[in-house]
């Protein structure tokens, strides 16, 4: 095979070197501009007695920006997001039962290399409490699926109509047994007081 006969094969493979060449560099271009963020999820014992089986660490999920980007966390709670862009994000985790508050995550691009801080999200400010990093995220409570029971207050029942006739009529249950002789007692004087003054004018007739 003589040398100009592999002239197009040495430049076609000069030219796919050269391809892969500038894809690797841009790959590490991009890795430089991209950053990870880490963290712990975990769930105080405190909780635990309220929670259903299949209820822990394994019902959350980590969401980044409302959900562009989910990881689920190990069995021991970590996990980690790969290929965050620089700027502000807002990472949430999601749980069936428990509360977590959200999270706002700033990664800063320092001499090529993305620097993470993390603060409690501020609705209103923004920014809230520093955070730890790496993230370290415990419920700060749980959702209440049921009313709670108001505790009963006896003056509740003078409050309604209804209660209030109830007990007057218990009442007169009780009492009229009671007052009826009083009354007939009183009746009998009475009549007793009619008849009098007319034996008295009989008496003086006579």
């Amino acid at each position: 095979m003589t040398t100009a006969g592999l002239s197009p094969r040495i430049a076609a493979l000069r030219v796919l070197l050269g391809f892969l060449i500038l894809v690797a560099v841009q790959a590490v271009a991009d890795d430089s501009q991209s950053g990870q963020i880490r963290g712990r999820v975990s769930i105080p014992q405190k909780f635990a007695p309220e929670l259903p089986p299949g209820m822990g660490i394994s019902a959350a999920k980590v969401i980044l920006d409302g959900g562009a980007v989910s990881t689920l966390p190990t069995s021991d709670g970590y996990f980690v997001i790969n290929n965050v862009n620089p700027g502000p994000h807002l990472l949430q985790v999601v749980h069936p039962r428990l509360i977590f508050d959200p999270v706002r995550i700033e990664a800063e691009d320092a001499k090529g290399t993305i620097k993470m801080s993390a603060y409690m999200a501020d609705m209103e400010h923004g920014r809230g409490a520093k955070l730890k990093y790496p993230l370290g995220l415990a419920p700060s409570g749980m959702f209440q699926y049921l009313e709670k029971r108001e505790e009963f207050n006896i003056m509740t029942v003078f409050k309604s109509p209804m209660a209030l006739i109830m007990l007057f009529s218990t009442g007169m249950m009780f009492l009229m047994p009671k007052l009826q002789p009083m009354l007939e007692e009183e009746k009998r004087q009475r009549l007793e007081g009619d008849k009098q003054p007319g034996e008295d004018a009989k008496a003086v007739k006579n």
